[in-house]
């Protein structure tokens, strides 16, 4: 994600053939799963961490872009990592129903 995102136009050419709102679900969702899945505790202290890993690194990704002349941050976008976010969490806490 970090890769494709610093090459200038690279992102804005990916934005063109798929909806950046949908890269951004997409990508983060995947995160999520990937942070949740990391975690070694119980399922409400995973859903946490995952959520607050997911929005501090969706923040993080935006202030990048807000520094990258050929990039522009967007609260919409970390809106759509975090959304992604919750809706991953809750479909992983339903499905590890364990405390």
């Amino acid at each position: 994600m970090i890769s494709v995102g610093l090459i200038p136009g690279k992102a804005n050419a990916l934005s063109t053939h798929v909806n950046d709102k949908l890269l951004h679900f997409s990508t983060y969702a995947v995160m999520t799963v990937l942070a949740f899945f990391s975690i070694n505790a119980p399922t409400s202290s995973r859903i946490m961490v995952s959520l607050a890993l997911i929005g501090i690194l969706g923040l993080i990704d935006e202030t990048i872009q807000y520094f990258l002349p050929y990039r522009n941050a967007s609260i919409a976008d970390w809106c759509f990592d975090v959304a992604a976010a919750v809706v991953v969490t809750c479909l992983l806490g339903l499905r590890n129903t364990e405390s």
